[in-house]
């Protein structure tokens, strides 16, 4: 819901909910009249489905286990970033990542790697930095 799909009454509902908010939380929604009871209360109701909304998504994150196979993998295949994604998807078939996301965790460890210095500095996470530097702190330059 948009501020220009909001109906009539729930404009209102919410400019009286605003309005009256500090009032009510001083005295109580006793001091009301029963009307401005049910207005308030269909404001308050908007707002928190308004925030309830614009929550952001639970994001799933990636295990040690599944990084640490990431970078064994990498090294192992040579620093091959499109190897590393499909071995990935062949041992997690079943996994809720992005193949975006999981390109994103793999540029992350490239970032790291010493042998590819020219290549676009990602951001990296401490995830991945520990990770790296368990599995070759002189590959990743640690």
């Amino acid at each position: 819901m948009t501020a220009s799909t909001l109906t009539t009454s729930n404009r209102a509902a919410l400019e009286f909910y605003q309005s009256r908010l500090a009032y009510v939380e001083g005295f109580g929604l006793s001091n009301l009249e029963r009307p401005e009871r049910l207005l308030f209360k269909k404001g308050r109701k908007l707002i928190e489905a308004a925030l309830a909304s614009a929550k952001a998504p639970t994001r799933e994150t990636y295990t040690d286990v599944e990084v640490r196979f990431m970078v064994r993998t990498y090294l192992n295949t040579g620093a091959d970033m499109e190897a590393t994604r499909a071995a990935y998807f062949d041992f997690y078939p079943d996994n809720s990542h992005s193949a975006s996301s999981v390109w994103m965790k793999i540029s992350r460890i490239r970032t790291l790697d010493v042998e590819f210095t020219g290549d676009t500095a990602w951001q990296t996470d401490q995830q991945v930095e520990s990770i790296c530097r368990d599995e070759d702190a002189d590959r990743f330059g640690f």
